[in-house]
């Protein structure tokens, strides 16, 4: 049995700024400030650690109380600004889950910075969240790197299978995606679909280099004969 822990923004949907905007309305409405987000880097990081940087760049102060706050006030907030006519599926993806998803050797999970509430709101204004039962998120850990495992742990309880390093595979679309999975002894897909430059990605040396999912029977083919099956 496989484990394959799937990124959500830039690796199976774009949400087209969505996060963006309620990020800045969410600190702004918690510091009273008005915020940019000019020179913060969002892909591949968790929201928490996005909000310290937020703050950071505009001179205010980091500590955990506003955090929290502004965690609270970005979850109602991303509702409205993240609806189904502003996140767009990318091509392939649906096809790529529902051949994994048929596999009787294969688990699907999430590994992203979302907060859990706003990964499986994104996947359900593009019909995607029935494919992921199990995941671990922003909201779990600040850092990244702490994610493949709690999401292995949760998905070995939800299948009473457990999981190995060697039978986990991250998959999605920036060096941070490949040095999460390295952190945690996974195999590593990357895949060119979230804006990050082809030449960068590969020298992340991940296992697996995709342009996209436009050719989803290809892709599966060539991610489940990452690690071995066992």
């Amino acid at each position: 049995m496989q484990l394959f822990l799937f990124d959500v923004d830039g690796t199976l949907l774009r949400a087209n700024g969505g996060g963006k905007i309620a990020i800045e309305h969410a600190v702004s409405a918690v510091t009273g400030e008005t915020v940019s987000t000019v020179g913060v880097p969002f892909s591949g990081r968790t929201d928490p650690a996005i909000f310290r940087d937020v703050l950071r760049v505009n001179g205010l102060p980091d500590d955990d109380h506003l955090v929290r706050e502004i965690l609270r006030v970005y979850i109602d907030a991303a509702q409205d600004t993240i609806r189904s006519g502003n996140v767009e599926k990318l091509p392939g993806v649906e096809k790529l889950l529902s051949l994994l998803a048929r596999r009787s050797d294969a688990f699907l999970g999430l590994v992203t910075g979302n907060v859990e509430s706003i990964a499986y709101h994104k996947l359900r204004t593009v019909g995607l969240a029935d494919y992921f039962s199990v995941g671990a998120f922003g909201s779990d850990h600040a850092n990244r790197d702490h994610l493949p495992g709690l999401a292995s742990n949760r998905a070995a309880e939800m299948s009473d299978d457990s999981f190995s390093p060697d039978q986990t595979v991250v998959v999605g679309d920036t060096s941070r995606d490949v040095q999460c999975a390295r952190a945690a002894g996974a195999h590593a897909v990357a895949v060119c679909t979230g804006g990050a430059d082809q030449s960068d990605l590969a020298a992340t040396a991940p296992d697996l280099l995709l342009e996209d999912f436009s050719d989803p029977e290809s892709a599966v083919d060539q991610i489940v004969n990452i690690s071995p099956q066992t």
